[in-house]
């Protein structure tokens, strides 16, 4: 069989799933793909019609935010669901999500957004690592090695489930009540998030990688004027996490990397 996934990640946590989901079936003798939704990696509409046409099941993994799904991945799925409009032939497909504290968003939610494209949701899965919002402590990496263990397991059964050709529909439950209050207020904050966004001019020192590896492309700089940021921001927290110097602030506030350590997803 051939898997292909079209994820996105912000800093880490769901790259990891899915790598850690790609190796899994490798090890059983079968194929299977990588594709970022950044838009820096030009995934044209016919170039996602050829991997939907030419695997045999399609994934979709992203973190979730609160109780929804980040705005990149929303509009990813809108084009998805219009491109392939709907497939002449379904095509199965399976979900991973990752989380920190609790995912409220559920299965039912992303077979809505699925509908009418043909491709039929038999897997969702949550992985939950850690919070990728880090403005005060440092992770705890002995609980996040201990939920990348239980992660690793959770994914090995869902190979085992695809490859079987076995349902397995996971994420019903009481939290999901509370989701849908959730969604109601997510969307308008990470709407606003681009404006608590700035940077630290003192410690700054322009190496350019916030612009270079912003998933939307939401980070402008001019010289002169300095760095701008753009209502397209997706709330990820990747330049925050990433910034060599530590040099990106929240509502102004700068926090010294070497007391508190950023969060880049679960390494080793």
């Amino acid at each position: 069989m051939k898997f292909s996934t079209f994820y996105f990640s912000g800093t880490g946590n769901t790259k990891w799933a899915v790598e850690a989901f790609n190796a899994i079936i490798r090890e059983k003798g079968h194929q299977a793909e990588l594709f970022s939704i950044d838009l820096g990696e030009n995934l044209t509409d016919d170039r996602i019609i050829a991997m939907v046409r030419d695997s045999d099941c399609i994934g979709l993994a992203n973190p979730i935010y609160g109780g929804g799904i980040p705005p990149i991945m929303s509009d990813f799925l809108n084009r998805l669901v219009t491109i392939l409009g709907p497939l002449q032939t379904q095509k199965k497909a399976f979900v991973i999500n990752t989380f920190g504290y609790v995912n409220a968003f559920g299965p039912k939610e992303m077979g809505k957004l699925l509908a009418g494209s043909g491709l039929v949701m038999t897997a969702y899965v949550n992985i939950q690592l850690c919070n990728n919002v880090n403005t005060t402590n440092a992770v705890d990496r002995e609980m996040l090695n201990k939920r990348m263990t239980k992660g690793q397991m959770e994914l090995t059964r869902l190979a085992d489930r695809l490859l079987s050709n076995r349902k397995m529909i996971k994420g019903h439950g009481p939290q999901l009540m509370i989701g849908a209050i959730i969604r109601k207020k997510v969307p308008d904050a990470i709407g606003r998030h681009y404006q608590t966004l700035s940077v630290n001019a003192e410690t700054c020192t322009q190496c350019m990688d916030c612009v270079n590896h912003c998933p939307t492309q939401s980070i402008r700089f001019e010289e002169g004027q300095g760095f701008t940021f753009l209502p397209g921001c997706t709330a990820c927290m990747r330049c925050y996490n990433f910034c060599p110097t530590g040099s990106i602030t929240m509502n102004g506030s700068y926090a010294d990397p070497l007391e508190v350590p950023r969060y880049q997803g679960p390494v080793e």
